[in-house]
């Protein structure tokens, strides 16, 4: 399943550390925004690990999720491009 997880992080050294954390689940498609394509299993293993970064009474994390069709007809506006997951199997 694709999810679009953003956030609003008020301290910067957790900035920091959300940013490189969702950099291992997922590609930034902006500066506070990611687009990653994992499972229900991973999902809740990014979800605790970001929760032990926050602070919930100053911070703000979104995980929205994208069904296929929606992100099909996701739509660009100036520079950038929809980011499709595909699944390759190595050999």
């Amino acid at each position: 399943m694709t999810y679009f997880i953003c956030y609003d992080i008020a301290d910067p050294k957790r900035m920091r550390k959300v940013a490189k954390v969702l950099e291992n689940f997922g590609l930034r498609v902006q500066y506070s925004f990611f687009q990653c394509d994992i499972e229900s299993r991973r999902l809740d293993i990014l979800r605790d690990r970001l929760l032990m970064i926050i602070n919930l009474k100053e911070d703000s994390l979104r995980i929205y999720p994208i069904c296929d069709d929606c992100l099909k007809k996701t739509s660009v506006i100036g520079s950038g491009s929809i980011i499709e997951p595909r699944t390759y199997r190595i050999l």
